[in-house]
């Protein structure tokens, strides 16, 4: 059995929030899938069997929650029998803004929730864990998220508006800092708070992840018509980027055991 369900936020959550997901499956995979760096910040929770990452050269289980930063290289799991995963997807800045904690000095990888928002945090889990349905999970989700929001104190700014646009790997560093009203050194400090990476890396990220997800759906589509799509300057440019991000070349990447989305 597989079942992946989404849910938009409550109207006044939209600002921070841009999903929750829930993915249950009851038959694991043997072999390690490779998670690309995708464009999204979020908390997961594991309410039944976790998966487990490869870090520092070996697979470990994660903690019952993790805090997910935006991700620059790529990262193998294993996904067990009964799995069942949860996920608060903020939008570009939200993390940073309902919680006041710049992204910037979590390590690449994940974190453990409860080292980082502590004992309220951990009364959410449990409620996720005895939950018995999607529905029930938002619900304490949401309770959580909108006691947060009651005392807020990073109120929302023009970057905010600027760096959740469409298609942002398309603009200059010169253009959107403007749109923000700021400076460049300014908008590349608050861009750093509120995602844990530059402007630039961002927007390589983006671009790179909209090519993935080209050749994931259409996987008879060329590199060199996926190039000019994407808008890459060149193929060797997007080859650079993918070897960055996946630690390897698109001719061995086995797109039959990634997760790209």
């Amino acid at each position: 059995m597989y079942q992946l369900l989404k849910k938009t936020p409550h109207p006044a959550l939209k600002q921070l929030v841009r999903e929750y997901w829930y993915l249950f499956t009851s038959i694991g995979n043997p072999n390690p899938l490779s998670n690309t760096p995708t464009p999204e910040e979020a908390i997961y929770f594991y309410p039944k069997n976790k998966p487990a990452v490869f870090l520092d050269g070996e697979f470990s289980k994660t903690p019952d929650t993790v805090i997910i930063r935006q991700q620059t290289e790529r990262v193998d799991m294993l996904i067990p029998n009964d799995y069942l995963m949860f996920k608060i997807i903020f939008k570009t800045g939200g993390f940073h803004r309902l919680f006041d904690i710049p992204l910037s000095v979590f390590s690449n990888g994940h974190v453990e929730t409860v080292c980082v928002l502590g004992n309220s945090i951990k009364e959410l889990n449990e409620q996720i864990i005895n939950s018995t349905s999607f529905e029930e999970m938002v619900l304490y989700a949401e309770k959580y998220l909108m006691n947060k929001v009651s005392n807020l104190r990073i109120k929302q700014q023009p970057i905010d508006f600027v760096i959740n646009q469409a298609h942002l790997y398309q603009y200059s560093l010169d253009q959107l800092a403007s749109d923000a009203c700021l400076s460049n050194r300014q908008f590349e400090r608050n861009f750093l708070a509120r995602t844990g990476v530059t402007p630039k890396m961002y927007q390589r990220i983006l671009k790179f992840n909209q090519a993935m997800k080209l050749k994931k759906e259409e996987s008879n589509q060329t590199w060199t018509n996926i190039t000019h799509s994407v808008g890459y300057f060149d193929q060797m440019h997007l080859l650079r980027d993918f070897k960055q991000f996946t630690n390897t070349v698109p001719t061995t990447f086995d797109f039959d055991n990634a997760i790209i989305y």
